[in-house]
């Protein structure tokens, strides 16, 4: 089937369709049981963007990734962008591509467990993330904490999210004075016989963690935006006002 066929029937589906701009995803594992489709981008010697069908996830981070939104939002639809191959970095040139991919598809939901401190490149992803904003396309993105400066999560276009490591397994703090307004659990799905110390974490989970609980909000409320969502979200968060030194 034709994405564009796939495409009129999520516009006709109450049901959120989530791109993760990842390292694919392994369609047949447990925590995953399918995805609707996907695609890759590669960087060649002539420093071309090629798009593949790869979507095969190497590295297992985007699986867990996918793992998480599967288990906390069953109903949304999973669609893998491929851009990291055997490690966590990729040309900015793939994202952007991926990115604008995303946005021209209209995806409801644009997952990013990335981001770059590269003002440079941040110059190059900010008009993207208003066209997604003005578009009502919702993307979340990855940081180090409430006043990391890294793109696209320090936009204001784009919900950021790092680890709090006092956040269980279903909980959200929200910071209303940072640019990283929530912190959430940075732990993936517990896999069988394998101690928690040896799987992923990080932000990367946690961002994943919140795009789920947003996804459940953009399910009943289609065309509600960014400002809307980001309400509801923080009205199920604990509210931190963080204590910086006045020098």
């Amino acid at each position: 089937m034709g994405f564009h066929i796939r495409e009129r029937q999520r516009a006709l589906s109450m049901n959120p369709e989530i791109a993760v701009i990842d390292s694919g995803v392994n369609p047949g594992h447990s925590h995953v049981q399918g995805v609707s489709g996907g695609h890759g981008y590669l960087l060649n010697s002539k420093g071309q963007i090629l798009k593949v069908d790869d979507y095969m996830d190497g590295i297992g981070h985007g699986t867990a990734i996918c793992g998480i939104l599967r288990q906390k939002a069953p109903f949304a639809g999973l669609y893998a962008i491929k851009i990291f191959q055997q490690e966590l970095n990729a040309s900015a040139l793939s994202l952007i591509e991926a990115m604008k991919w995303a946005i021209e598809n209209r995806f409801k939901i644009i997952h990013l467990s990335l981001g770059v401190e590269d003002e440079s490149i941040a110059r190059d992803l900010e008009p993207l993330c208003q066209q997604a904003h003005d578009k009502k396309i919702l993307i979340l993105a990855s940081a180090k904490g409430p006043d990391h400066r890294i793109f696209p999560a320090f936009f204001q276009s784009v919900i950021g999210v790092y680890w709090n490591h006092d956040c269980e397994k279903d909980d959200m703090v929200f910071h209303p004075d940072a640019r990283i307004e929530f912190g959430a659990h940075g732990w993936p799905r517990a896999i069988p016989g394998m101690p928690r110390e040896q799987n992923f974490s990080g932000n990367s989970f946690a961002v994943a963690h919140v795009t789920a609980r947003a996804s459940q909000w953009v399910k009943k409320f289609p065309d509600k935006d960014l400002a809307w969502i980001k309400g509801q979200l923080a009205k199920e968060a604990k509210i931190q006002i963080l204590e910086r030194i006045i020098p």
